[in-house]
């Protein structure tokens, strides 16, 4: 990215909301609840064909970098509230933009559950735990989301689908409630559409409806795409360079790290999507059914913020 800031800037709008990751699973869906409410939404992307397709569907598009303080400061003028990333490190040149910005209310992060345990020396931990530290610090209302494992994870056992049928892993005896990233951005469009002082200061945690052992995931995508699969545990450094292949290596290693955690540390499912929103939490059955597709053979893709 190139820390520019680029579009047709409307100038201040009241109301308007900017969302960081415009383009991707959580910020795309972000988008559409907020214009569908009748929210005026300045939709941060990372180059211009990015954001064509929101500009189409009645957003206001920048190209910026959020690791780039004098990108968000411009991105974040004249807005009234922000959704935020925190996977490129943005708690700190948001605090900085932050300092500049005239008329910001209110702060949503989409962190992770991972925040909640600074002990933990993980980098995908801790970049969590900086980045609320940073926001903490900024000085505007935030309200920290904080999912866990992303139902989409599974589409990293695509390839497994189309070859031998067998889901390697390193860590067998880990149980999440996996959430789908629909959830996270119905959940910021409520909090974001909710009076200021409903949610300021708070720390959600979300998750799914219920939690998952690996022999339930495979027997669900199984049960879902009419493929069958099972679950045989490798040694966890296996793991990493089969897993190496379709992403890099580093997050590989990290993620490793954090299943290791979570079988250790077992999550329970939380409330959060059906406090904020008032309905149930989809089903992982639900995300797999919706994202067949998504499914087919090719590279796995990884869908998150």
């Amino acid at each position: 990215m190139t820390g520019r800031v680029t579009g047709t800037m409307a100038g201040p709008l009241p109301g308007t909301v900017l969302v960081a990751g415009a383009s991707g699973a959580v910020g795309g869906r972000l988008v559409s609840r907020l214009l569908d409410s009748g929210v005026p939404v300045r939709a941060l992307v990372r180059s211009a064909a990015r954001g064509r397709a929101l500009a189409a569907v009645g957003a206001e598009t920048v190209v910026g970098d959020l690791a780039d303080t004098a990108s968000l400061a411009a991105a974040l003028h004249g807005v009234e509230r922000a959704f935020l990333l925190l996977q490129d490190e943005a708690g700190a040149p948001f605090a900085r933009a932050a300092a500049k910005a005239r008329g910001l209310r209110e702060v949503v992060v989409l962190s992770a559950t991972a925040a909640a345990h600074p002990e933990y020396d993980n980098p995908m931990f801790q970049k969590h735990v900086r980045g609320e530290r940073h926001v903490r610090g900024s000085g505007v209302p935030w309200v920290f989301l904080r999912p866990g494992a992303f139902a989409s994870l599974a589409l990293l056992w695509a390839p497994a689908l189309h070859g031998d049928g067998v889901v390697r892993v390193p860590h067998a005896g880990l149980a999440v409630p996996l959430i789908d990233p629909r959830d996270i951005a119905d959940v910021a469009a409520a909090v974001l559409t909710a009076p200021v002082e409903r949610w300021a200061g708070k720390a959600v945690p979300l998750s799914g409806p219920e939690v998952l052992t690996l022999p339930g995931r495979t027997a669900v995508l199984a049960a879902e795409l009419g493929r069958p699969l099972r679950v045989e545990p490798v040694p966890e450094e296996e793991w990493v360079q089969l897993t190496a292949r379709h992403i890099p290596e580093p997050y590989a290693r990290a993620l490793a790290g954090v299943e290791r955690f979570f079988t250790e540390h077992p999550p329970a499912v939380s409330p959060g999507v059906t406090d904020v929103t008032g309905r149930p939490a989809r089903s992982f059955a639900t995300w797999v059914r919706d994202h067949a597709a998504s499914f087919a053979p090719g590279p796995p893709t990884v869908v998150g913020g």
